[in-house]
């Protein structure tokens, strides 16, 4: 990722990290009640763990889960809960040292900083579960697809990958603005709405390009949902997919 990214995460995570990882009204100045942050996150994974048991496309394995973007930590818990080991990746230290401090008594989280566009630490087929929301709408579109194609590289037989990422710019209001300034004129309208330290870019990755890497590297698509978790200026899915063929 760019030194510019890195560093808008960075000063996130050392100003104010749980309104940057849920932008949630009243959360902004560390508004936020730890319990109810943290109980957003139990149920975010149980509903989506629901949700692939509805599909039948539960992973086969419950060693390791990797938790892409984890900032404090938030989904990375209730994870834990689930798989023997967590391996916890976010582009800022500041979020990590956070993250280390309030999940302390999670032994089997492992947090790991990385700034890199790949997973390079990590072996290939070695992870059973993948999960990222609201993380990789942040990262320009080719590090999104370089990032899609090192999830699936380190994706275990039998496992499971579910990701959320924003397809198009509504058209709406909102959107057409996005649209036309683009994110550097549009940082500037986000440093005057929540302060210099709290600029957060989007970029979109179309559903069509994501299902082209995805099915060239031989997963198919079980799911394909409208998931407006990036705001009303844009058309987001979550995704959840796996490899075509399953272990015996």
């Amino acid at each position: 990722m760019s030194k510019r990214h890195q560093q808008q995460w960075e000063t996130l995570g050392e100003t104010d990290p749980y309104w940057a990882v849920l932008t949630r009204p009243g959360g902004k100045n560390d508004g936020w009640d730890r319990e109810l942050f943290f109980d957003s996150g139990q149920r975010e994974i149980a509903q989506v763990m629901s949700q692939l048991d509805e599909l039948q496309c539960l992973p086969e394995r419950q060693h390791t889960a990797l938790d892409f973007g984890c900032g404090v930590g938030r989904l990375s818990r209730p994870l834990a809960g689930q798989f023997d080991k967590v391996l916890a990746v976010d582009v800022a230290q500041s979020m990590l040292q956070e993250a280390r401090s309030a999940n302390a008594r999670w032994r089997n989280i492992e947090f790991v900083h990385n700034p890199r566009d790949d997973l390079q630490f990590i072996d290939s087929t070695s992870v059973d579960f993948i999960y990222s929301n609201i993380t990789l709408q942040h990262i320009p579109a080719a590090q999104q697809v370089r990032y899609l194609e090192e999830f699936c590289r380190v994706l275990a037989p039998g496992g499971v990958l579910v990701f959320q990422t924003p397809s198009a710019y509504a058209r709406n209001l909102q959107g057409l603005v996005s649209r036309a300034l683009g994110n550097r004129l549009m940082n500037l309208l986000r440093a005057i709405r929540y302060g210099a330290a709290r600029v957060m870019e989007m970029h979109v990755l179309p559903r069509n390009l994501v299902e082209s890497v995805l099915q060239s590297r031989g997963l198919y698509l079980a799911l394909a949902q409208r998931y407006d978790a990036a705001g009303t200026a844009f058309i987001s899915y979550r995704y959840f997919a796996r490899f075509k063929e399953r272990q015996p």
